[in-house]
């Protein structure tokens, strides 16, 4: 059986002029370029939903650590209440604003004269000073607890120097003793030892808030100048 180009398109061309053939095309072809236009349309509203919907879920992420947040700045905001009137011992304790030599010094010699003792000779860690600009003592600058090394010598009778080294632990300020040594005090000869006195060698640590890391720069720094 031959194909014949023909006459397939004369039926084709019978068939399209059917009513029922040309209304159904027509339905299809406005079906089609009326979803065309729709969908163009439509695209950009579709586009912000889709936004939308994403920036609603950030905003609800965003939204549920916020409210974390508020609930804990409250609950250290309690704590904050409950401890506020201990923060000025806890300054008076462990210093925030600078290693409080002036404070420390007067104090031991303050003891001394109440415990009826000599204070013979006394040592701090290395004092150092900054301006405002390069404070290590700033709570913005990461601070930690910095040791203070100290060291006292004094000379009196057992009872003043055992009541003395006493207060000192009791002192305010957080002092950490590492040694303690009484040995009876030699006279002016090296020969004799004076009657009744003794001298007490103490050694330790007192303790201020302050960034570690610039403290030790500067004190370096300041070695290398000399």
């Amino acid at each position: 059986m031959s194909f014949s180009p023909t006459r397939y398109t004369q039926d084709l061309r019978r068939y399209y002029r059917l009513p029922a053939v040309q209304a159904s095309l027509t339905l299809v072809l406005s079906i089609f370029v009326i979803s065309i236009f729709v969908f163009f349309a439509l695209r950009p509203t579709m586009v912000s939903i889709t936004t939308l919907k994403k920036s609603i879920t950030e905003y609800e992420k965003t939204s549920k650590l916020l409210k974390a947040k508020i609930k804990n700045l409250q609950v250290a905001s309690t704590q904050l209440e409950s401890i506020k009137n201990f923060l000025p011992i806890l300054d008076t304790n462990i210093p925030n604003n600078g290693a409080s030599y002036t404070t420390l010094t007067n104090s031991i010699e303050a003891l001394a004269a109440q415990s009826g003792i000599k204070l013979e000779t006394g040592s701090l860690g290395a004092t150092l000073l900054f301006s405002r600009l390069i404070s290590p003592f700033s709570p913005d600058k990461d601070q930690s607890v910095v040791a203070l090394p100290f060291n006292i010598r004094a000379s009196g009778g057992y009872v003043e120097l055992n009541l003395f080294l006493t207060n000192i632990l009791k002192m305010e300020r957080v002092l950490l003793v590492d040694s303690v040594s009484i040995n009876p005090q030699i006279g002016s000869n090296r020969n004799k030892m004076s009657a009744g006195s003794l001298v007490l060698n103490i050694s330790g640590s007192a303790y201020y808030l302050a960034n570690e890391a610039q403290i030790t720069k500067a004190i370096t720094e300041d070695k290398g100048k000399k």
